[in-house]
């Protein structure tokens, strides 16, 4: 049966249609002055900001909830499931927050405090700062302190365990201060990311010429490691899969296991990087991208300033910080997509319009490209009829 023109073209629009709904779609964005230097999550899609001088929450909509002052530009932060927001500052304070502009409590610590984790619940708290020093909080009060020897970078609140990464290495206490168990490497545990089956670090020395994700059992074993030639300056896990990207030239998503699922090249450094069940959403320079599990680029993004911040909620939409950090030009903006189309399509918080145009994905240019081909070879051959 021979086909028209007309009716051949629709059929290739129709091959190639499904590629151009595969783009994420823009549901809301948020924005206000000066850095956000943590972008954090609970369960049910809320975000936590440490949003220069203030705590920020928004809801899974993007409506501001909470704008509360901190002590000092807010550094760290998390997020628990009753939308208890704690922050870590860079002027060694640590605060805890709720709706509408309620502070909880608040305590010094000894320097700047680079991570915080809290429990689902809100009651516990945990705080690492630039000291080498490990705190646990019980309903703001301080339940007991571990000097762990150096910087600590990462510390987690995981189940009945406090994880805490520094310059010493990993080390693992019990909620009330007993050591399990410590280890340590070849440079500093930048980064602590626990998954169902283990806990996966970030090693990476001082001078930054390499790093190491380590792949460690509830014990301390190690099961196994992947060396990269470069700084990985960011790892993410949902529990199944973990990301890894940086100044080594890729985005590299592994299993738990080690099994190297994809390496995808990038064309300049990543600043950040955030993984939901196989898909990876990428931050560097300007851009970002976002892979699918098959290490296919599904979508690409150009945005009118840095992007420092990605992340992913549990929830399964994921959020894209950009802005200026530069003192006479700081400001963020927070634009949330889900990965799929909504019924609402785009929406916009704040009364402002976004100035986000869409962005270019290989993989639909591509299916148009192909459809155009092949419209012109549908054309060719009736000509020649």
């Amino acid at each position: 049966m021979e086909l028209g023109l007309p009716a051949a073209f629709m059929l290739i629009l129709t091959l190639t249609l499904p590629l151009a709904l595969a783009e994420p779609v823009q549901m809301w964005r948020y924005t206000d002055q000066c850095a956000a230097f943590s972008v954090s999550f609970n369960s049910k899609g809320y975000v936590g900001l440490a949003f220069g001088y203030d705590a920020e929450l928004l809801s899974p909509e993007g409506k501001l909830l909470l704008k509360a002052p901190t002590r000092g530009i807010a550094y760290s932060s998390a997020l628990s499931d009753n939308n208890v927001l704690l922050i870590g500052t860079e002027g060694s304070w640590v605060q805890a927050f709720s709706e509408p502009k309620k502070l909880l409590w608040e305590r010094k610590l000894r320097e700047a405090v680079v991570s915080v984790s809290i429990s689902a619940d809100g009651k516990v708290a945990v705080a690492g700062d630039a000291a080498g020093y490990v705190y646990l909080f019980q309903d703001g009060e301080l339940k007991w302190e571990r000097n762990i020897g150096k910087y600590v970078w990462s510390v987690v609140l995981s189940g009945e365990r406090v994880l805490a990464g520094s310059n010493a290495g990993i080390h693992v206490f019990k909620l009330d201060g007993t050591l399990l168990w410590k280890k340590a490497f070849n440079g500093a545990v930048r980064k602590i990311v626990p998954l169902k089956n283990g806990i996966a670090v970030l090693v990476v020395p001082q001078d930054e010429s390499w790093s190491e994700l380590i792949f460690l059992s509830d014990s301390g074993s190690v099961i196994w490691k992947r060396h990269f030639n470069g700084y990985v300056r960011s790892i993410s896990t949902d529990g199944e899969y973990i990301a890894a990207a940086g100044m080594t030239g890729n985005v590299t998503l592994l299993d738990s296991a080690g099994k190297l699922l994809y390496s995808t090249p990038l064309l300049s450094y990543a600043n950040d990087v955030a993984t939901f069940k196989g898909y990876t959403v990428v931050a560097y320079g300007k851009n970002v991208e976002l892979i699918a599990p098959n290490g296919t680029v599904e979508w690409f993004e150009s945005f009118n300033g840095t992007v420092y911040h990605v992340g992913f909620s549990p929830t399964g939409y994921f959020v894209v910080d950009y802005g200026s950090h530069e003192i006479d030009n700081c400001y963020s903006v927070i634009v949330a997509y889900s990965v799929a189309p909504t019924a609402q399509g785009q929406s916009e918080t704040a009364g402002e319009k976004s100035s986000v145009k869409p962005g270019y994905s290989p993989l639909i240019a591509g299916g148009i490209l192909v459809g155009i081909a092949l419209l012109g070879v549908l054309i060719w051959l009736r000509r020649k009829q």
